[in-house]
């Protein structure tokens, strides 16, 4: 029986953006996205078991890759998520204001 693995494989999940004015850093760029890359050993060219977690927010108008932690990626992923909705039209401007007030994130 043959046997295939690698690792090494890298995944990018794009949660959403998130403004300037959000942020607790300061940054040039009005939104990044912030982002899960997670690293995989793979058998069979299927992605089985993480071997590493990073998030970030990252530029796509600057390539800025500002690495944060677990609890910060909690702490933004709910507004991330919401502010997707919104730019892929999926709420409305005043759904948004509603949902984001019951974040409590400002």
């Amino acid at each position: 029986m043959i046997f295939i693995f690698d690792w090494g494989y890298t995944t990018q999940n794009r949660i959403g953006p998130i403004a300037r004015e959000d942020l607790t850093f300061n940054i040039l760029p009005d939104f990044v996205d912030l982002v899960r890359v997670r690293t995989w050993f793979r058998a069979f060219f299927i992605p089985t078991i993480p071997t590493r977690t990073q998030y970030f927010f990252i530029s796509e108008q600057d390539g800025i890759h500002h690495e944060i932690t677990k609890s910060e990626f909690d702490k933004y992923k709910p507004l991330a998520e919401l502010n997707k909705k919104v730019v892929d039209s999926n709420i409305s401007e005043e759904e948004y204001q509603e949902r984001r007030k019951n974040l409590n994130f400002d």
